[in-house]
């Protein structure tokens, strides 16, 4: 790090952010300006999956309001992420002109800050991105730790899988308990008590473990409430990881249609649906074998269900997913334990008073930004993709730009 800072400062000496941010604008004032009148398209095609893909995986039951909702709800994000991008491109001149000279973490790290902070979200996007920018400044972190044991933590899906199953039965634990209302991949059944006068219709099921009344939680037969909740999360798998690639590829769509084809045929790999159907499948499954071995439903039966379905995570052994289970765990712990212990001390409740969210919001944007151009090889696709949108490409340039001065610098001393 400190090396890294110091050639910056060597090679950035008597620069001026015009020679680093924007060189193609004369001013910073028409830097400004252009970044006002440029940039809106960026977030707008950022933010076409949250349009999309919540109405796809609804599948029906659509309503005026409800589209309504969705179109204002993706117009809010997007134009507040608009202005977050043009006030940090515009903050790189401001602290500038406020150091005198170019500074290693105010030209991307602060900007991305303060932007944010001067930028107020409502609370779903708010929620949104800054548990997006969070898991993905954790994701940087444990790629970056020297120390030993999360070293062996990265480098093992072994371990990964069973952290993963640890936190996967303590989130389904708390949801199944009904203090937390959050979201999560899946969304347990309460347990009810067996209708003794109801018959089971399950087939498959049915055979392995016949009774004459139904011992599960579910509405559906075993077969259809397993079959379904399988068929529903492949799509969404496949929906989810279809549109990534439509987005990220789709300039091609009209410069050349077959190669947009064959990069979206590599690029679709199955993997996210394959985790995700084997991740409710188990569950499932699992949990309707335990209830009619037992002739009963029981919340040890989801808690057990909850951590054999986490070893899907094999399936799909991404920082991504990990980080989202190791936030919810921490975020669904902390609100779970405010509804469930009595007589907590003062200070904890004015903890509880404490904007994490938008703090954590600042920090992560602040990071992710800073990382994207010191450490680019640490940095998750989404956060390049989500900047260089939002930015037309202007902070790719300027990492690009200040490689090269790196690389001239470098050169000249060899």
């Amino acid at each position: 790090m400190s090396e890294l800072s110091k050639c910056f400062y060597e090679v950035t000496a008597g620069k001026t952010c015009r020679d680093l941010c924007h060189p193609e604008y004369a001013t910073c004032w028409i830097s400004f300006f252009e970044s006002a009148r440029r940039l809106l398209p960026g977030s707008f095609k950022l933010y076409i999956t949250y349009l999309l893909v919540p109405p796809l995986l609804k599948g029906g039951g659509y309503t005026w309001k409800y589209w309504q909702e969705q179109i204002a709800s993706y117009v809010g994000v997007s134009f507040k992420t608009y202005l977050i991008a043009v006030i940090g491109l515009t903050f790189q001149c401001v602290f500038y002109k406020m150091f005198g000279k170019l500074n290693y973490y105010w030209v991307m790290g602060f900007p991305g800050f303060f932007s944010t902070a001067l930028t107020k979200l409502s609370s779903v996007h708010l929620r949104l991105q800054g548990i997006t920018y969070f898991n993905m400044m954790s994701e940087v972190m444990l790629k970056k730790s020297q120390i030993g044991l999360v070293k062996v933590l990265r480098e093992s899906k072994l371990c990964g899988t069973l952290l993963f199953m640890l936190f996967n039965t303590w989130i389904m634990e708390i949801l199944q308990q009904g203090t937390v209302n959050q979201f999560w991949v899946l969304n347990p059944v309460k347990v009810r008590q067996p209708d003794r006068n109801s018959i089971d219709d399950s087939r498959v099921l049915g055979t392995l473990y016949p009774s004459g009344y139904k011992a599960c939680s579910h509405d559906k037969s075993c077969d259809s409430y397993i079959a379904h909740g399988v068929l529903k999360y492949s799509a969404a798998g496949f929906i989810i990881e279809v549109a990534g690639v439509v987005i990220t590829k789709f300039p091609q769509l009209y410069k050349d249609p077959s190669k947009f084809l064959t990069g979206l045929r590599k690029a679709v790999t199955l993997k996210l649906m394959l985790g995700l159907a084997a991740y409710n499948g188990i569950y499932r499954l699992v949990r309707c074998l335990l209830c009619r071995h037992y002739g009963m439903d029981h919340p040890m039966h989801n808690r057990i269900a909850s951590f054999l379905c986490g070893a899907s995570y094999l399936l799909y052994p991404t920082y991504q997913v990990f980080t989202l289970a190791f936030t919810k765990f921490i975020e669904m712990s902390w609100e779970h334990l405010f509804k469930t212990v009595d007589n907590l001390p003062e200070w904890a409740w004015k903890l509880k008073r404490i904007p994490y969210l938008r703090i954590v919001h600042m920090i992560a944007v602040g990071y992710m930004y800073h990382t994207l151009v010191f450490h680019s090889h640490l940095s998750p696709p989404f956060n390049s993709k989500a900047i260089n949108y939002c930015s037309d490409n202007r902070v790719e340039r300027l990492k690009r730009r200040l490689v090269g001065w790196m690389l001239d610098h470098e050169w000249s001393k060899a």
